[in-house]
Parts: C-alpha cells; sequence; structure tokens
C-alpha cells in the first residue's frame, strides 16, 4: 500500500529509493510549504534496526543546529508507524553527480561550486560535526548558482554505507585514508572528500580509481598511493591546482588544510596559488605508517582468484572496524566533556574554599587586636575593591551574561531557519529622504553566526551577527537637483543600496536635474556585542528595522529572551521599544 502521510506531512511523490533509505516529496498543510521527506526503510535487520533508527534520528537532530546558506535546511524530525523520518528543505535543480554525467563544469563555475561547500564545511567545523559522505550525489545546484550539501547527519549512521547482507553501497571512492583504516575522524576528512570531488569535476574521474579495479585495491591505494598531479591528466589546467590538491588530498590528515575556510579561499585565489605551483611535488606522498598497516591488511588478503564473497566478507569486516572505532571515538568525547565539566566544578569548590579560608584568617585576626569601626569599615571596602579588581564583574555574573548570549544565538537560529523558510513582508514602512517610502519588501536569504574570547579565563560568547537581505522587485524613481542627489547618493552608498542615474535637462531649470532608478533590495546586518565588563549587550545595526545605521545598548538584567524576542519583532517592521532607544551610529556594525 502507497504511504499517505508522516506524521502531519502529505506525501505527494516518491523522489528516488535506496537501500537504507526512501525520499519523498510532501507537504506541510500547516503552513502550505513543500518538503522533501527522507525515511529510514523499516525493513532493515531485526538486531541493528533500534540502534540504526535511534542515530539516525539524533544525528538528524544534532544537524539541524546547522544554519547555513549552503546547507540544506532541517525542518523537523521524527517517527511515524515504526518509520523514523527527517523533513528537509525541497531542493528545485540538480545534483552534482548529475551535472557531471552530463560534462565538465567550466572552471570558474567549479571553484565556485567546491568553495561554497568548503564554506558549508567551515560551518559545520564549529559545531564538531563531521559529514563522513561528501560526493557528487550529496551536494544538490540550484538554478540560482547556490551550492547545497545534503545529507548532513544521515552520514554518521553506522551501517550507512552497508546494505543488509554488508555489502557496499555505491563506491568508497571519496573516502579518507582514516576512513579506510578505521581511525577517528574529524573534519580534515571532510576536507580530504571535498579534495576528491574537485579532482573529479576538473579531470572526469577520481584519484585513485583505476579501470575494472575491485573495492579492496581502491581502499589499498587511497591509503598508500600518490595521486597524480591534474595538470599530467589535463594540461589546461591551471598549475595551481596541483598545489590546493596537495594540501587537501594529503593523507596525513595534519598535513591537510586544518580548517575548510584555508579550501575555500585558495579556491577563490587560485590565481594567486600559481605562484607555489612551479615547485609542487607528487600530490599527497604515501606515509610509511598507512604503508604497514595496508600492507599487513594485504598479507592476509585473498589472491585476485578468491571468490567475491569473500572480498566482500573483508570489506564488511573493515567497515564495521571503522563504526567500532566511531563509537570509541564518540565514547571518549562524552567522557572529556564530563571531566571538563567536573574539573570546572571542582576549581569553583576550591576558589570558593579558598575565599572562605581568607575570610577565617581575616575573622581571627581582627578578633585578637581591638576593633576599630571606621578601619574596619575601611578593610572591607579594600577588600570589596580587591576581589573586584578594578571593576571586574563577578564570576556568576559574566557565566550569566554568557548563558544569556548561548540562548540568544539558538534563538535567532532557529529565527532566522523560518524566516528563510517563510519569506515574510516587512511589515513596517522604509524610507528614504527625497524618495518617500519605498515599495513593500520581503526578508529572506538570513544567517546567523556568533564568535568567542577569553574573559576571566572561560570561553565566552563576545557577538552574534546576524545576516539577511530585504527586497522588493519594484524600484524607486525620482527626479532632483545635483545638491540632492548628492544627498541622496551618500545614503544610498552607506546602506549599500544600488541604483542608476542619468542626467536630464529640463526646459525650465537653467541647471540639470539627475534622475535615479533605486534598486530596492538592500542588506541588513545586526551585532549584538556583549560587554562582559560592564554587564551590558549592545546592538549594532544596518538597515534593520529601518534604512541607516543604528545601535541601542541595554543592560545584562534587561537581556533575556523577551528582549530577544522583542528584537525579532522589531526586525520584522512590528511595533518595538527598540524603535525609541536607537542612536546613530555612524561606524556601522
Amino acid at each position: 500500500m502507497a504511504v499517505k502521510k508522516f506524521g502531519r506531512y502529505e506525501i505527494v511523490s516518491q523522489l528516488g529509493r535506496g537501500a537504507m533509505g526512501t525520499v519523498y516529496k510532501a507537504l506541510d498543510p500547516a503552513i502550505e510549504r513543500t518538503v522533501a521527506i527522507k525515511t529510514l526503510n523499516p525493513d532493515l535487520p531485526d538486531e541493528s534496526l533500534p540502534e540504526v533508527k535511534a542515530r539516525f534520528l539524533r544525528e538528524a537532530k544534532s544537524a539541524g543546529r546547522l544554519n547555513h546558506p549552503n546547507v540544506v535546511i532541517i525542518y523537523d524530525v521524527g517517527e511515524a508507524d515504526g518509520v523514523a523520518y527527517i523533513a528537509m528543505e525541497y531542493l528545485e535543480g540538480q545534483s552534482l553527480r548529475q551535472l557531471l554525467d552530463s560534462g565538465v563544469p567550466p572552471l570558474e563555475r567549479t571553484t565556485d561550486i567546491v568553495a561554497q561547500i568548503a564554506d558549508a564545511l567551515t560551518y559545520a567545523q564549529r559545531f564538531h560535526i563531521v559529514h563522513r559522505d561528501i560526493k557528487p550525489a550529496n551536494i544538490m545546484l540550484l538554478p540560482s548558482g547556490l551550492a547545497k550539501l545534503t545529507d548532513f547527519g544521515v552520514a554518521y549512521m553506522p551501517s550507512s554505507s552497508m546494505t543488509q547482507t554488508g555489502s557496499v553501497l555505491g563506491s568508497p571512492k571519496y573516502m579518507s585514508p582514516e576512513q579506510v583504516l578505521g581511525l577517528p575522524v574529524d573534519g580534515r576528512a571532510d576536507i580530504f572528500s571535498l579534495g576528491v570531488v574537485l579532482f573529479e569535476m576538473l579531470t572526469r574521474r577520481t584519484p585513485f580509481e583505476l579501470p575494472d579495479i575491485t573495492v579492496y585495491s581502491l581502499m589499498q591505494r587511497i591509503c598508500t598511493e600518490p595521486a597524480p598531479r591534474v595538470t599530467e591528466l589535463n594540461p589546461e589546467i591551471p598549475p595551481a591546482f596541483d598545489v590546493i590538491l596537495q594540501r587537501a588530498l594529503a593523507k596525513r590528515p595534519e598535513e591537510r588544510y586544518q580548517n575548510a575556510a584555508d579550501f575555500a579561499r585558495d579556491l577563490r585565489n587560485w590565481r594567486q596559488v600559481a605562484g607555489r605551483a612551479a615547485e609542487a611535488t607528487l600530490i599527497a606522498s604515501a606515509s610509511p605508517v598507512d604503508k604497514t598497516v595496508f600492507e599487513r591488511a594485504a598479507s592476509a588478503a585473498p589472491s585476485p582468484r578468491a571468490a567475491e564473497a569473500e572480498e566482500q566478507e573483508r570489506m564488511a569486516k573493515l567497515l564495521a572496524d571503522l563504526d567500532a572505532f566511531t563509537a570509541k571515538l564518540e565514547e571518549e568525547e562524552r567522557r572529556y566533556a564530563e571531566q571538563q565539566a567536573r574539573a570546572r566544578a571542582e576549581a569553583e569548590a576550591r576558589a570558593k574554599a579558598e575565599e572562605e579560608a581568607l575570610r577565617r584568617v581575616q575573622e581571627a585576626t581582627s578578633a585578637s587586636r581591638p576593633r576599630s569601626a571606621l578601619i574596619g569599615l575601611l578593610q572591607e571596602q579594600a577588600q570589596a575593591k580587591a576581589q573586584r579588581r578594578a571593576g571586574q564583574p563577578a564570576l556568576e555574573q559574566v557565566l550569566d551574561l554568557d548563558a544569556k548570549m548561548g540562548r540568544a544565538f539558538e534563538y535567532l537560529a532557529e529565527f532566522v531557519r523560518e524566516l528563510n523558510a517563510a519569506s515574510p513582508a516587512f511589515a513596517g514602512s522604509l524610507t528614504l529622504v527625497f524618495v518617500g517610502t519605498l515599495p513593500p519588501m520581503t526578508l529572506g536569504a538570513g544567517f546567523v553566526d556568533y564568535r568567542s574570547k577569553h574573559f576571566q579565563d572561560r570561553q565566552v560568547v563576545d557577538y552574534i551577527q546576524l545576516f539577511y537581505r530585504m527586497s522588493s522587485e519594484q524600484r524607486a524613481r525620482v527626479m532632483l537637483n545635483p545638491d540632492e542627489a548628492r544627498i541622496l547618493k551618500a545614503q544610498l552608498d552607506r546602506s549599500e543600496i544600488k541604483y542608476e542615474e542619468r542626467a536630464v535637462a529640463l526646459a525650465r531649470h537653467k541647471v540639470p536635474h539627475v534622475a535615479l532608478s533605486i534598486e530596492c533590495s538592500m542588506p541588513a546586518r545586526a551585532t549584538l556585542q556583549a560587554d562582559y565588563g560592564a554587564l551590558a549587550v549592545e546592538f549594532r545595526c544596518r538597515n534593520v528595522g529601518a534604512i541607516g545605521q543604528f545601535k541601542f545598548r541595554i543592560g545584562a538584567g534587561e537581556f533575556n529572551m523577551d528582549a530577544v524576542e522583542e528584537f525579532g519583532k522589531y526586525l520584522l517592521g512590528f511595533p518595538s521599544r527598540y524603535a525609541a532607544l536607537r542612536q546613530p551610529d555612524l561606524a556601522g556594525p
């Protein structure tokens, strides 16, 4: 019988099916939004289904924290009639796999796609999330040119690379050496896999595959054989890509790009990298340690004439070992977090004990001699001043403001996710000098991020940055004298609003006028900066709620979830107390 619904989601059609799951196009009737539903097939082996289902849901919820333009949005996770499912953003377009099957994209398009996915990995690394399944089939290309990485979280599943009988699903040719060898992995494994994708986009083949190669031999080459230079396979490719791939495809993680942001920067500035290409050697020379590990495995491997079933069994064991290492790593991470929490509690307890001991010593000292009320008052003030260290706030106040900033980021991340999905209309009115009220605008393309810093030996949230765009398909037009036009153009430039101008000679005016055609589209950004010394939060805004640059400041006591939600209302154009608090900000956010 055909599936009609998953939870509240009404199934429209089936988009695809694999050994592990099925993807549907569906409708969320609550807000009339089209979504993609990915389900976990219920006919997996009974002994592994509960564990796989638990991790499927847990990792999907973890990936749901990601809010980035180059990451597919996860709206919801759940279970209906025993079937686990994920509701995510429905994407129109084609996969990178489909694009590559039709030919090699131009060089600029190649670097743009891979750099966008590197941006997604940069954001994921901040949350310590590893994709583990970077490949062209998991990269979607939208008609607008935007590239989106899909299947975050699903790749964590312990059986995501195997069918029910243990045979490999698809090809492991995008795996990193540490994945092949069953070693702990981090974000650098994703960088290696993305390097393989870049190699394939440039040459139409992955670096370690050969005709008629077996899976076991392929995985051996990943660990032990250097990849060829792309310029040897295609002399028309600029030598700079030999240098870039040398770092991306290094066998040892410590020799690769340590973060995906560096990978993206080199791709966008590959002409500057070209100067380093002359000395480029063979990409990622093999490590003796890796050779030894794989040679031991190879010594026990069957001959080329061995039955395919034996090779599959050996391959299944290798992948099972990988799952065991992954589980061990997760357990070690959990223990490390517990140790950090205990160490923090012990440090705070020691500080309190030392403070109490000092107080007792002071009480005993003052009790041994006649007490002067005036001297006692001075001592108390001096002690309080020393504890505050020239106005430094108490530790609990710092931690409280840090916790509030963390909750504000979580709220704004959810707020932006829904803003991107709904593209709401701006409820207020936006005005420009000499122009008046602009056409109605909608909000979208939102993104939220944060940065941390050390304060009083603690890692705290420094500031939160919120970006989005307000736009309308209509344009505003006005004709002004040169002085008026100069004033308006200065405001448009400060607000990053594009416009076109042309001189117009009017019969009744000796001075030529200027006709301006204004594009009603502008970036908006806000920075929420925590001032831990003064225990306050400063909002610095550009084109948020109104055109221009403004700022306002509230105390840490006022900064709570109600204040953050009030700021969200202000952002959407609804009446808010922030409109009365704002002051001009010449520096801008």
